[in-house]
């Protein structure tokens, strides 16, 4: 999938999944929060960042660097199916243009099963990952760009469900637009 510089101002849906760990003696929103505020928590010197100091990953790229909890496993530039299928089973139909929610590996699992279901039912993708409208979103149709797409995906997904963690970790689909 084509990757897009930190800081590069694009227009359009760009989705990601991240990887989180879990911290013992920490819930998802205290990780969150602690993720958010990595250089307050590091001044302080802390209990809670003596608890997230082991997790704390530094990155580099295009010339600038940060430190984060968060690691960027995966990424889409506007594959707007997917989007949808997110948007349907893990907020309920309700979209916005900035969200973060936990995936689970049942959800994994169910829109990879979805991705196979498109190859074997070509003439109705639409029935298993329709498109989902909206600014910016990218193609509409189920074109060849679609289903190398899902295709993507579908590799993209076998390999999280035979390798990511979810005992230790929280995985996580973040999407813009």
């Amino acid at each position: 999938m084509q990757k897009i510089k930190r800081g590069e101002l694009r227009m359009g849906l760009d989705m990601y999944l991240f990887s989180l760990p879990k911290i013992e003696g920490m819930e998802y929103d205290e990780i969150q929060s602690a993720n958010a505020r990595l250089r307050q928590l590091e001044e302080a010197q802390n209990e809670t960042y003596e608890k997230v100091k082991p997790h704390i990953k530094h990155f580099e790229e295009f010339g600038m660097s940060w430190d984060s909890l968060m690691e960027e496993i995966a990424y889409w530039r506007k594959a707007n199916q997917i989007h949808h299928w997110f948007v349907e089973n893990i907020r309920n139909g309700e979209d916005d243009p900035c969200f973060t929610e936990i995936v689970t590996k049942n959800h994994l699992q169910d829109l990879y099963n979805l991705c196979l279901k498109v190859f074997t039912n070509r003439n109705n993708p639409q029935d298993s990952l329709p498109t989902r409208p909206g600014s910016y979103f990218g193609r509409y149709g189920y074109d060849d760009f679609y289903y190398w797409q899902i295709e993507d995906t579908k590799s993209l997904l076998e390999n999280l469900l035979d390798n990511f963690n979810f005992e230790t970790h929280y995985l996580l689909y973040q999407c813009s637009w």
